[in-house]
């Protein structure tokens, strides 16, 4: 799956690494493109990163420091750059406030703290959590709910915290297992087994899927005519 999941963007490496997330290089980018690739395609986020890397800004400290205004400029080509911008310097700002991001993991309101900043909701204070903190709690995406739901047969509605639960009792408590599990479902989820007419027969968890096993499978070259 490797290549797969370097095609969409995820970039396995050990636990602890956040390359995983899209290549990020730190913590600190983790964190800022969690917010830019709300709503953006990662092409454009990539972009602005590179930006963001040229200019110093790609670090919480700097950009608390930073007049949204400015940053609005530097991250352009990312949706909704204007609210994005005040969002990030407000949220660097209150992180740096505490004294970083290694004394944000060390609390015991973690997830209560990021979801109580402007812009963040539960996927991505749990996608921060997981990426930038390495801590083990599981983003729940629509992704993740349509690919579970077609390859156990559940249907679990759309409840998020009814949905973690159910995964993180599920799963071993691993951070490789948590990232690889989050990366190849969302993989899965936007190559494979999409919305409307899922590609089945391509699917690389075609042959545990029961959704697929219980389908009329048309086959590839059929599909292509």
């Amino acid at each position: 799956m490797r290549s797969e999941l370097e095609s969409v963007g995820w970039f396995p490496g050990d636990a602890e690494s956040t390359k995983w997330w899209g290549g990020a290089e730190s913590p600190d980018e983790v964190v800022i493109t969690a917010i830019l690739v709300q709503q953006t395609r990662w092409d454009a986020v990539h972009a602005a990163l590179n930006r963001l890397r040229q200019m110093g800004l790609n670090r919480l400290e700097s950009v608390a420091n930073t007049d949204p205004g400015y940053l609005a400029e530097v991250i352009k080509g990312v949706n909704y750059r204007f609210t994005k911008a005040m969002r990030l310097v407000r949220l660097a700002r209150n992180i740096t406030m505490i004294g970083g991001l290694e004394a944000l993991r060390r609390r015991p309101d973690v997830r209560e703290f990021l979801l109580g900043q402007e812009g963040i909701g539960k996927e991505t204070a749990d996608s921060i959590m997981l990426f930038a903190l390495n801590m083990l709690s599981i983003p729940i995406s629509q992704y993740m709910k349509r690919v579970i739901n077609r390859i156990l047969g559940t249907e679990l509605g759309d409840g998020y915290e009814t949905w973690k639960g159910f995964l993180e009792e599920l799963l071993p408590r691993d951070l490789y297992v948590y990232k690889l599990v989050h990366a190849s479902i969302v993989t899965i989820g936007k190559k494979y087994c999409l919305l409307d007419n899922p590609l089945c027969n391509e699917c690389p968890l075609r042959e545990v899927c029961l959704y697929a096993k219980n389908r009329e499978l048309p086959s590839i070259q059929q599909r292509h005519n």
